[in-house]
């Protein structure tokens, strides 16, 4: 009895990292330290950008461009950190609630996706109140829903187009039927050979 629930569990545990590489994704718990490095890395390079274009706006005019260039990197030193620092927390927090729900559900599917969307929202606005913390989460489900949606057209319509490239495949050469003579096989069996060359 025991060899057979070890064997269900793995059977099980092979299920969800199949699911999770079909997903594209790393399975758990490897997938939180993936998602919390790749938030912050977004963070910080689409942040550094922002950050640093909105200082050089804000910049003086009067001043020469190399005083405009070191309020952007002053205004980037600022302010990208903590906004990677918040996407990181995010992926963080979004990852881990995925891998509690993957753990209890034996599931890896849009639903875990969507509810720890909402569960990271709302734990990054939890000092803004519950009216910030709600409003907070609907919109991190709502976007993980549509990131859910998005994805599952894509594989859909991917795997349409591998359907639709099997049936256009080369066909195989018959195996009966009229035989095809060679200049060899021509001479051998009628003693005649075409006059044609290439």
């Amino acid at each position: 009895r025991e060899s057979s629930t070890m064997v269900g569990g793995a059977h099980e545990d092979f299920n969800l990292t199949q699911e999770s590489f079909i997903k594209g994704r790393e399975p758990c718990p490897y997938r939180v330290v993936d998602d919390c490095g790749g938030a912050f890395a977004m963070g910080m390079i689409f942040g550094g950008i922002f950050h640093f274009l909105k200082g050089c706006v804000q910049a003086p005019r009067s001043m020469g461009s190399r005083t405009i260039l070191r309020y952007g990197v002053d205004n980037l030193k600022q302010r990208a950190p903590a906004l990677g620092g918040n996407f990181g927390i995010w992926g963080l927090t979004f990852s881990s609630v995925e891998c509690v729900l993957v753990y209890y559900r034996q599931r890896d599917d849009w639903i875990n996706s969507v509810t720890s969307g909402g569960v990271a929202g709302a734990a990054l606005a939890v000092r803004g109140g519950r009216n910030a913390m709600f409003k907070s989460g609907m919109v991190g489900a709502v976007l993980l829903g549509f990131i859910e949606l998005g994805q599952y057209w894509f594989m859909k319509s991917q795997a349409s187009m591998n359907q639709s490239m099997k049936h256009m495949e080369i066909p195989a050469p018959p195996t009966s039927g009229f035989a095809i003579h060679t200049r060899k096989t021509l001479k051998d069996e009628f003693n005649f050979v075409p006059d044609v060359r290439f």
